[in-house]
This record gives C-alpha cells, structure tokens and sequence, in this order.
C-alpha cells in the first residue's frame, strides 16, 4: 500500500512540479507563423483603436506600434547582414552607433507603410523551415486590398526557443538586400564615414517632418 501512494505522490510530482523546472521553449515552443501572427495582429490592433487614431494622438500610436517591432525584429543580425563584410571591420561603439541608426530608417519605413493601412485582410499562409535543426524559417502571409494579393514574407531567425524577424519580403523584393545594396554604392563613393552622415540627415529630416 505504501509503494501504491509512493508512486501517486512520483506522479503528481511529475505531472505539476516538472513543468516548472523545465525551460519554456522546451515545454511548448511557439511556432514562428504564431509569433508573426501575434506581432501583426498586435500592430493591426493597435491602428484600429479609435482613441489612437485622434488628432495628436500619433506618437502614442508610433510608440505602440514600437513596443511589438521591437519585441519581433532583430535589429543587431539585420544590421549584420546589411554591412556584411564591413561588419566585421567596425569598432564595437560603430556597430553600436550603426545598429541604432539603422533601426530608426526601418522603423520609419515599416510604421509609414502600417499608417497606410485600411482594414485590410491579412492572410497567414505557412511556414516552412531551413534543414539547419529548425533554426530559420520563413512565414508566407498575404494583404488583400482591392481584391489583389500583395505577398509579404518574414525570415526569423529562433533564438532560444523564440522566433525574431531579420528580413521583410514585399512582393519578393527583400527589404535587406536594398539596404545593402545602396549602403555598398554610398560606401564606394563616400566611404563609411559618408553613409553614417547621410543616415543621421534622413533620421533629422524625418523627424523634422514630424513637427
């Protein structure tokens, strides 16, 4: 009779306190398709609350709109990918000085792009993985505006059981690959110096624009 509740205390023991002492991602790993869904969906809420679409009410929505493409995307590795080889050339303060400067340029072209929005369908289509041990992946989902489908598709990269975004396809064209291939003509004809000034003029003249 004791060995019987012995093992009903082992299992209990299992079934509840296990849990607690294994890693989340191990527990239930979130799948990229949900994590893009739930970041798209948050942004999309928050262009839909009527308080937020009031007059002087933008900076509260841009900062809303902030908190979910900050938790999603990877601004370090899409930084990394556009440089590429220069990456490795800079100090640790460059990169750093880089990384901030550039993460300003794509949330002010993703958030201009979400202000454009007007009810739109969002379509989320599927995700298929790389054969590196599911380490990337890339998330089909489609806009239906006027009846036309425009495709736009997120690589992620899983860090520790978490899915961020590196790279934005719209219509097949990726958003990285144009960075980095007019950051290479500026560099060649401005050096890198040339492109850190031009991109603090654009950020200046953004948030000019603003006021």
């Amino acid at each position: 009779m004791m060995k019987f509740i012995g093992y009903w205390r082992w299992l209990a023991f299992c079934v509840v306190v296990m849990p607690l002492l294994v890693p989340g991602p191990l527990l239930a790993e979130i799948s990229p398709l949900q994590q893009v869904k739930s970041t798209v969906e948050g942004i999309l809420g928050v262009m839909q609350k009527d308080e937020l679409r009031q007059p002087g009410k933008q900076e509260e929505r841009r900062a809303a709109i902030m908190a979910y493409v900050n938790r999603r995307f990877d601004f370090e590795e899409m930084s990394k990918l556009t440089l590429a080889r220069k990456w490795r050339e800079l100090t640790t303060a460059q990169k750093k000085q880089f990384e901030e400067l550039f993460s300003d340029l794509l949330k002010n072209t993703y958030i201009g792009r979400i202000e454009a929005y007007s009810n739109e369908e969002v379509r989320y289509e599927k995700e298929i993985f790389d054969s590196d041990q599911r380490t990337k992946a890339l998330v089909y989902t489609k806009v239906i505006k006027n009846n036309q489908e425009i495709p736009i598709n997120y690589k992620l990269l899983n860090k520790q059981g978490e899915w961020f975004v590196y790279d934005v396809l719209i219509e097949g064209v990726s958003l990285i690959r144009n960075y980095r291939t007019e950051f290479d003509r500026i560099i060649n004809k401005e050096k890198y110096a040339g492109l850190i000034k031009r991109m603090q003029e654009k950020i200046a003249s953004r948030e000019e624009a603003k006021r």
